[in-house]
């Protein structure tokens, strides 16, 4: 059996230009994360899927900013990925405050919602 699949959000220059998943030694690409192609979308930055989705069944990828209901109020929080631990991580937006070092088990235990990507800063 296969290794599953990985996805990336793909990025050029602050803007999202699609998608991209590997299945086993195989890449394929959509820019709007429906229709698959083996054509390349150029980017210069990705962004792991972290196989979690919010409360909108939004997909959750790293670099981006989601609000969940912490024990008192509402926070917002910024998934990472960490390479040498393999995971991801759950920090606060600037980056200051260690969450969770397993952010989609944290956020599956907390109503969360998307709110924004890190590279553009516009929470909503």
């Amino acid at each position: 059996m296969g290794k599953p699949e990985t996805r990336f959000r793909l990025r050029m220059d602050g803007k999202v230009v699609g998608y991209s998943k590997k299945i086993n030694s195989s890449t394929f690409y959509s820019k709007d994360n429906y229709g698959w192609t083996g054509h390349i979308i150029e980017f210069n930055l990705s962004d792991y899927f972290t196989g979690s989705f919010d409360i909108n069944r939004r997909a959750i990828y790293t670099d981006d900013i989601v609000e969940f209901k912490a024990p008192i109020e509402h926070q917002y929080g910024l998934i990472v990925f960490d390479d040498v631990l393999q995971t991801f991580q759950l920090l606060s937006v600037d980056g200051e405050e260690f969450i969770a070092n397993d952010a989609v088990k944290y956020l599956d235990e907390h109503r969360y919602v998307w709110k924004s990507y890190r590279f553009i800063q516009n929470l909503m």
